[in-house]
Formats: structure tokens, C-alpha cells, sequence
């Protein structure tokens, strides 16, 4: 499975407007149990699962990119949520940097290659210095999309 396979135009939000950490897990999670239609308590329980992930180490890595993630008991596939800041967020990166690019992962723990996986080709798809400033400038979740199509 590779990240082009799940990316959903409707769990791609720009821009971001939450300026800390938890605020942009909860509207990564708000976005995505708002298109599932999962109930509050389940939402409740990904952020719970997301933020515990987070403070076994931050997630964000260089360049300005956090892939947030989580294994989460009843999902049916591995989905991810991407999110793009115009201000760099304090996300816990090594290099004290502000985070701006977003993948939030979540996958069933009955799956964990798929999990691997997602998380590989969004590494890769990362690699290019070009390709992150393209969707740093995005303005709109349709501009994000195309740069993952086109």
C-alpha cells in the first residue's frame, strides 16, 4: 500500500489554525472523525492514542514534518490527514525548528504493515526539498491534492 492509494481530498485541511502542538492533533483528529462520522468518544480516544504516541517522542523530523500517528482498535484501513500551517508550530523537532507539514496516520493495530508502509512513502515523498516548499505555498486542499497527482 502506498500513500496515494488512501490520500482523500476531504482529510486535507489548509490552512491549519491551531499554533501548539494538541491543538493541531485535535483538529487532524476533528477532520477525520468528522468525514468517518465517528462518535465523540472515539474521536476522544484517537487524540488520547495520538498524544500518548507523542510523548513516547515527538514525530516531528526535519524539514518542518510531523507524521503524528496512532493504532487504533476499529479502524478498517490505515488513513492519513494532512495539514498545513502558514505559521510553524513547536511540535518537539530535534533541531527546535517550527513544524508546518502535517501527516496524521492512524491504522488498525491488526495491520502494522500497512502502518509501515504509509509511513515510508511519506518519508520518501518528503525527501524532496522542492516538493515541501510546494506544499508549504499551498493555499487550498485541492492545491495539496493535485501536488500528490499531478
Amino acid at each position: 500500500m502506498a500513500l496515494l492509494d488512501i490520500i482523500n481530498k476531504n482529510l486535507i485541511k489548509v490552512p491549519l489554525s491551531s499554533l501548539d502542538k494538541n491543538g493541531i492533533i485535535e483538529e487532524l483528529v476533528s477532520l477525520y472523525a468528522d468525514e468517518k462520522g465517528i462518535s465523540d468518544d472515539k474521536k476522544m480516544e484517537i487524540i488520547s492514542k495520538v498524544e500518548e504516541r507523542e510523548m513516547l517522542g515527538s514525530t516531528a523530523m526535519e524539514n518542518g514534518i510531523a507524521i503524528p500517528h496512532a493504532k487504533i482498535d476499529g479502524i478498517d484501513s490505515v488513513s492519513v490527514v494532512i495539514g498545513i500551517s502558514r505559521l510553524p508550530v513547536q511540535f518537539g523537532a530535534e533541531d527546535g525548528k517550527g513544524t508546518s507539514i502535517f501527516f496524521l496516520v492512524l491504522a488498525s493495530p491488526d495491520n502494522p504493515s500497512e502502518h509501515i508502509q504509509i509511513l515510508s512513502s511519506i518519508a520518501k515523498a518528503c525527501s524532496s526539498t522542492l516538493f515541501l516548499r510546494m506544499l508549504q505555498s499551498s493555499k487550498t486542499k485541492e492545491d495539496v491534492y493535485n501536488l500528490f497527482f499531478e
